[in-house]
């Protein structure tokens, strides 16, 4: 592993904090998203199990955190310190909170369940390239392998994406 950049701050820490939490809520929902069958629940209900799946893994992104730093503390960590982990947990939530308000909205714009349901695949897959672009450049600013690693990621979604067109 090579060490961090000179130019390496808390608040890049604090950006790579935030590319792992949204990528926790995309890959629940694109993983979430293989079992949904066009019409099978209601607009309404999708979006609550959007939202649903989004608090379950923001949860786990705490329980994670919590013991990972528990474990590296050798002790409890009190209330202050866990409600740090949980506001970190919290953009987790983002990426399920944009689905749940497309699912709201798309019954009033026309969208059909097959339409949207390809719209969240693909922005999904889109919004891993820019996170996986964007956890590498926040590091060094270097653009090859930022690419390089949002290429990666996108592929490995892709694997989600082909196991929902074979299904």
């Amino acid at each position: 592993m090579k060490p961090a950049s000179p130019a390496w701050s808390q608040r890049r820490a604090a950006r790579a904090n935030l590319v792992a939490s949204v990528l926790y809520g995309v890959i629940a929902i694109m993983t979430a998203e293989l079992a949904v069958e066009p019409g099978e629940v209601s607009y309404d209900e999708a979006a609550l199990g959007a939202l649903l799946i989004g608090l379950a893994m923001m949860l786990t992104r705490f329980f994670v955190d919590l013991v990972k730093k528990e474990t590296e503390l050798h002790a409890h960590i009190g209330l202050g310190g866990a409600g740090a982990l949980l506001c970190i947990s919290l953009p987790v939530l983002g990426f399920p909170t944009l689905v749940a308000a497309m699912l709201l909205f798309a019954p009033r714009l026309g969208l059909d369940w097959g339409a949207l349901i390809d719209l969240v695949l693909y922005l999904s897959i889109a919004t891993v390239f820019l996170l996986g672009f964007g956890s590498s450049y926040v590091l060094d600013g270097k653009p090859g392998p930022a690419l390089l690693r949002g290429i990666f990621w996108t592929l490995l979604s892709l694997v989600l994406f082909a196991a929902k067109k074979l299904a």
